[in-house]
């Protein structure tokens, strides 16, 4: 089985109706490259209340670091929400007012956001959505290729359960964007493997202790006609507990890029699993291509693909997924790539050497990396 981006294919049709006149003008482009350096650049981080975006932030925080010890910019000022969108908006006002040059935003919610956001454009300031994107025309989002991370870990388990089956789904947190957008790869694969049967598709919330329970009522209600167990990440040790609990043998399952859960899985040679990292450096991607439109790059708009919210608009950069990690790296698999590499479990274990238990294998573009691949030379 070969996986394809759809969104990636969308774009690739989509781009072909542009102009290179109309590429100069599109709406997300119009405050780029009209600042002068060193860049005030305001990073407003819409959740912080886990691992994942703690490490996100702190992903920022190195390379505001690395941009202010270069003389880019004057300061990187990273605010984080802790009470929803009304924080977010207050945070993001706040940083206005500080005369941004350039705003990168992961927003907590698309909506009630889009009017400050609009606000921040029509002052001239650069906007950049990192992580979960936006359905607005005149924003640039920079988001990791979730269509790719739940595709390739649904046709690795049909794989690993023999092409026919049942299988069940915990989902991440529904209504969420990247959730949403997962889903719906998970849905295309399926639909391309009649042999498949997915059983139930349940939420987990992101939440260990809640996908616990939501795999003990799954077991009691399919019990051994499930085959296999598709998981997003966070919740995956939850599951295996639920499984140990309820005494069923484990099934071959998706699994975590945390370093607790690579060590269960070192530790187990039972546990048929895998994963794909889905790094927490894609703000830090963000911030770099920000900093390289306000310096007056020209991005290469053929590297764009439709706005996952409203795919009439092509304003998104879709960052591959840097890591497929099996027990054994194999380099066969369709989906490996330059961009995606595909690993060995220890070859993740040195990577995450002396970590704490709650770091996830990550993956962030080096400046260079940034413009050779999105920007024109």
């Amino acid at each position: 089985m070969k996986f394809v981006s759809t969104l990636a294919g969308a774009g690739a049709a989509l781009l072909m109706l542009f102009s290179a006149a109309q590429a100069e003008d599109l709406p997300f482009l119009k405050n780029a490259g009209s600042h002068t350096a060193p860049f005030k650049i305001g990073f407003s981080n819409g959740y912080i209340g886990n691992a994942w975006r703690a490490q996100h932030v702190a992903d920022v925080e190195a390379v505001a670091k690395e941009l202010k010890d270069a003389g880019v910019v004057s300061d990187v000022t990273i605010v984080n929400s802790t009470s929803g969108a009304a924080g977010q908006i207050a945070q993001i006002n706040s940083l206005l007012a500080q005369g941004i040059d350039a705003l990168v935003i992961n927003p907590v919610s698309g909506e009630p956001l889009k009017p400050i956001v609009e606000r921040a454009v029509q002052s001239g300031v650069l906007v950049v959505v990192a992580d979960n994107p936006l359905a607005l025309d005149d924003v640039l989002n920079v988001s990791l290729d979730h269509t790719q991370y739940w595709g390739i870990e649904t046709e690795w388990l049909i794989d690993a359960i023999g092409g026919k089956g049942n299988i069940v789904a915990i989902e991440g947190l529904a209504g969420n964007t990247a959730n949403d957008w997962r889903v719906k790869a998970r849905d295309e694969v399926l639909a391309k493997n009649p042999d498949i049967k997915l059983l139930a598709s349940v939420p987990g919330g992101w939440d260990q202790a809640q996908a616990r329970e939501a795999m003990s009522g799954l077991l009691t209600a399919h019990g051994d006609a499930i085959n296999g167990v598709l998981i997003q990440e966070v919740m995956n040790e939850g599951v295996i507990r639920a499984f140990k609990a309820a005494g069923a043998p484990l099934r071959p399952l998706t699994g975590d890029y945390v370093l607790s859960y690579l060590k269960l899985w070192k530790d187990n040679p039972e546990l048929k699993t895998m994963t794909v990292a889905n790094p927490p450096g894609i703000g830090a991607d963000a911030l770099r291509i920000a900093v390289e439109l306000l310096k007056g790059g020209k991005l290469d708009t053929s590297k764009l693909v439709p706005n996952p919210l409203n795919p009439k608009t092509s304003n998104t950069i879709l960052i591959s997924e840097p890591y497929v990690v099996e027990r054994e790296a194999n380099t066969s698999r369709a989906w490996c790539s330059k961009q995606t590499k595909c690993i060995s479990l220890d070859d993740a274990l040195k990577m995450l050497d002396g970590q704490p238990d709650n770091t996830s294998l990550d993956g962030a573009l080096t400046q260079d990396e940034v413009k050779s691949l999105y920007f024109k030379q």
